[in-house]
């Protein structure tokens, strides 16, 4: 006699098992649009570039066949987004996809038609769905970080930089509080450019890894030593109409539930997973909202310092849509 399914001496061979597909949205910008590659498929409906998972084979080297083979690029690190698994996302059957999301500098576009994000749909399967996730994913992380992506090459002026983050994100703030946000997380290079009518700009580049976790360590060290308060929060580098909460403390404390007390009908959270002290969420009206509250504590959690008390071990913030789906996620060491 078989063992039970759910058994743990029951063979694999019992259980049904889905196809696996990877699918791959590749941005870049192009006309100061933040644009998307899309391939055709055997229907003639437009869709991201995508393939099933070979047996033996690893989801990311999935990815990367995939895109030389329909899209013509090569190169790039994918990032991983989530896992689509609704039962009938294919019609052709069950199948799980694992999304990802690549980011290309300009020049270095594929081969496949490269179309604006707003202009995209209608896709194939519920690749629109997809998008919309790594459209999240790479404007909050443009929110506050310079281009963390990559996708200006060598040295850039700030006014490039606020020119490609107002591509990716057209709700990137005014230039003033853009250079306060993002001038002190750049390294001058000493240089300028030259060949330009007025006052050369200053160049600047994005720090290393090495050097962000320097920066870090220094930082902590001014606020053992006693030379840096730990309670500040980034309101001198954060643009007013971003900084939607300055804390989970400072705000609204009562607001912070216990994730299991959260209503099941909330269509729009954000959960910060507190380690040992446990999983808060909090409920907003809409999705807007919970965005823009998403991204202030995402600004301010980035520095180690500000994360005390209740947050001193924060591990990550959660940002959650209708039906609980994870749109985007912030992780700290």
């Amino acid at each position: 006699m078989d063992a039970p399914l759910d058994s743990p001496a029951g063979s694999l061979a019992h259980y049904p098992r889905p196809s696996v597909a990877v699918d791959t949205a590749v941005f870049t910008v192009e006309g100061d649009e933040l644009c998307v590659a899309l391939v055709e498929g055997p229907n003639g409906r437009r869709r991201l570039p995508g393939t099933f998972l070979h047996e033996g084979e690893t989801l990311v080297d999935a990815v990367r066949r995939s895109l030389r083979k329909k899209a013509g690029i090569v190169g790039g690190a994918p990032q991983q987004l989530r896992v689509f698994d609704e039962p009938d996302r294919d019609e052709r059957g069950w199948v799980l996809s694992v999304a990802h999301a690549l980011a290309l500098p300009a020049g270095a576009a594929p081969a496949s038609p490269l179309v604006p994000i707003d202009r995209a749909d209608p896709l194939d399967f519920d690749h629109g769905r997809i998008l919309a996730v790594a459209v999240e994913r790479i404007r909050g992380d443009y929110a506050t970080r310079p281009d963390p992506w990559g996708l200006l090459p060598g040295p850039f002026t700030l006014r490039d930089l606020l020119r490609l983050h107002s591509a990716v994100d057209p709700s990137t703030p005014q230039r003033d509080t853009f250079r306060r946000m993002m001038e002190p997380q750049l390294v001058a290079t000493g240089e300028v450019t030259s060949g330009t009518v007025g006052k050369p700009s200053r160049l600047f580049r994005r720090p290393s890894d090495v050097e962000v976790q320097q920066r870090r360590a220094e930082k902590i060290q001014l606020v053992w030593g006693g030379s840096r308060r730990t309670s500040r929060s980034r309101l001198d580098d954060v643009p007013v109409d971003r900084m939607v909460t300055q804390s989970s403390r400072v705000r609204d404390p009562e607001a912070w539930v216990p994730r299991e007390a959260l209503a099941a009908s909330t269509q729009h959270a954000i959960e910060l997973d507190r380690g040992p002290a446990g999983v808060v969420a909090r409920a907003f009206s809409d999705e807007r909202s919970a965005l823009w509250a998403f991204r202030g504590l995402v600004t301010t959690f980035e520095r180690a310092e500000n994360r005390v008390g209740p947050d001193e071990l924060l591990r990550a913030v959660r940002l959650i849509g209708p039906g609980g789906a994870e749109v985007s996620r912030q992780e700290f060491g």
